[in-house]
């Protein structure tokens, strides 16, 4: 999110009123949500990650995306578009959720004006973000696939270090990103290999870092440069 705003957003969502909001700490592998549960209350991301997902007719994770602090969800629910969650909320790690009835979310939001603007800028981020894993997951080729998704975690889920580089919020694991771009973990982790050999990516364990420059650049040699946009 942009950091012009993204205070001021987290500030007014923050301030729910104590009687009227819980602030949980919640562990991780806890499921918040279960795909076709009618929520009975809206979630806020305080702090950590959720991931978001469904079960393939096989039992195989298919995962959506993430929410990360300042995420609401359900999205879909919360705004009266459906009557129960399309996919499963797992935490990824501990997190600190707060909690509050749809009504009191969508009241403290018309009594906000400032944070309507606030939320038009960020679901106009989260559409972008969609945007870019919709067109990663349309690749063939693993490799265009994996470069892809890395500029979809770039835009969407990193924190700048120093230089061009980008760490990810959370921790990753190469099962957890073949399950996103909907590979095997071993073609997750060759195809990996060859782009820390090529400077886009650097990791140790579940930690990553995207090299930006390097990101952009292959992608305009493997004519992608039309997708570039800018975080």
């Amino acid at each position: 999110m942009p950091p012009q705003w993204y205070d001021r957003y987290m500030e007014a969502l923050a301030s729910l009123p104590l009687d009227k909001s819980t602030t949980r700490s919640i562990k991780k592998r806890t499921i918040l949500l279960y795909q076709g549960e009618v929520p009975r209350q809206a979630y806020l991301v305080q702090k950590g990650a959720v991931k978001v997902y469904r079960l393939g007719r096989n039992g195989e994770e298919q995962i959506i995306g993430f929410r990360m602090p300042g995420d609401v969800f359900p999205e879909t629910w919360i705004f009266g578009r459906i009557s129960s969650a399309l996919y499963y909320y797992e935490a990824l790690e501990d997190c600190e959720i707060i909690t509050a009835e749809r009504a009191v979310l969508r009241e403290h939001i018309r009594l906000h004006p400032e944070v309507e603007a606030d939320l038009l800028d960020y679901f106009i981020n989260s559409h972008t973000t969609q945007l870019l894993q919709i067109t990663a997951l349309e690749q063939s080729r693993a490799a265009d696939k994996l470069l892809l998704m890395l500029y979809y975690l770039l835009f969407g889920y990193t924190k700048k270090l120093h230089d061009q580089q980008y760490e990810l919020k959370f921790h990753l694991t190469h099962t957890t990103l073949g399950n996103l771009t909907g590979l095997t973990r071993e073609t997750t982790s060759v195809e990996l290999g060859k782009l820390r050999k090529k400077g886009i990516v650097s990791y140790t364990g579940t930690q990553f870092i995207i090299h930006k420059d390097a990101l952009l650049s292959h992608l305009s040699k493997e004519s992608f440069s039309d997708v570039q946009i800018a975080p």
